[in-house]
């Protein structure tokens, strides 16, 4: 790559060709596409096109909006893997949008772009002189919230209909970071140390409230989703139990239909508000009634509650429905 003559950064384990319209117009004039694809070592005709496509076509650089592209190579195979651009840049406002991606689900969860975001994000503030980076996700798109969140940036709204995907105009929510709120090495949230906590088995017993059974599940809820969020608290619940010296038993621990309701009333609380971000959420809920320990009375008598076979899976309530 280095014969291409670009700007390269680095991280511990990728490496980050600076490539832009200008660049690539002029490595157009240079190179063939076929030449100038295996120097960019692009796997398929696919992804140079794609490339091609973005620089060529879709690039501007001009006194009002401009772009910044990196593509990402991972170091021990020198594989393409991604890119990260700032692909809207409004030079006056001194604000932009970025996105990232990673091609093969080989190279995801694998936290390459946690190690990229403290880069590429600490370029935009002091290099590009930006007050404000913005970013939208897919609304499902879990992972790249977490990412988001990590790094400071905060939930502003939902934005319908804005991202085209596999021909259809999609809903994405909107995120916002500023410059005074930039860490390249944030600071582990109160939140995650007490899921870190509870997955660990590291809780205290007396930490274990119903507070922080509402704060944990509905953290899932907001990284992973609904099915996955039932999950981990359901597999987690249990091995906190186990990791207490307590048992789970037809009789004590583990209770799968009030797990399962607490879930349901969550993901329908926070899909009632789908513009909050999560600490925002998390405060409304407590003061609701949704967030009482005693809410569950409202729907199921005691004796039901209290029965193995509520304790072993799901029961419907027989008060008044869910």
């Amino acid at each position: 790559m280095l014969h291409l003559d670009l700007p390269i950064q680095e991280t511990e384990r990728l490496m980050l060709l600076n490539l832009n319209p200008a660049s690539f117009k002029r490595l157009v004039a240079q190179f063939d596409d076929e030449d100038l694809s295996c120097a960019l070592r692009c796997p398929t005709a696919e992804m140079y096109a794609g490339i091609k496509e973005r620089f060529l076509t879709f690039g501007l650089d001009n006194e009002r909006l401009s772009m910044h592209n990196w593509l990402l190579y991972r170091k021990d195979s020198g594989k393409l893997i991604g890119d990260f651009s700032y692909h809207i840049i409004f030079r006056r406002h001194r604000r932009a949008e970025i996105g990232y991606s990673l091609y093969d689900i080989a190279d995801r969860g694998q936290g390459f772009m946690q190690e990229l975001l403290p880069v590429t994000l600490k370029f935009g503030f002091e290099t590009l002189g930006l007050e404000r980076i913005e970013a939208l996700t897919a609304t499902d798109n879990w992972a790249s919230m977490s990412l988001l969140r990590r790094f400071g940036f905060r939930r502003e709204g939902y934005a319908r209909r804005h991202y085209r995907y596999e021909g259809v105009n999609t809903d994405s929510f909107s995120f916002s970071l500023l410059a005074e709120d930039f860490q390249a090495e944030p600071p582990l949230p109160a939140i995650e140390k007490l899921v870190r906590s509870f997955e660990r088995q590291a809780l205290p017993a007396e930490g274990w409230t119903h507070e922080a059974h509402l704060k944990v599940a509905l953290w899932y809820l907001f990284q992973e989703g609904e099915d996955a969020a039932l999950s981990r608290m359901r597999t987690g619940i249990i091995a906190f139990n186990q990791g207490q010296g307590n048992r789970n038993t037809p009789d004590e621990g583990y209770h799968e239909t009030l797990t399962l309701f607490w879930i349901r009333v969550l993901s329908r609380f926070m899909n009632a508000q789908p513009q909050l971000n999560y600490e925002d959420a998390l405060s409304l809920l407590l003061s609701s009634p949704e967030g009482d320990s005693k809410y569950p009375g409202a729907f199921y008598s005691k004796g039901l509650l209290q029965s193995v076979r509520a304790r072993a899976r799901w029961v419907e309530p027989d008060l008044k429905p869910l």
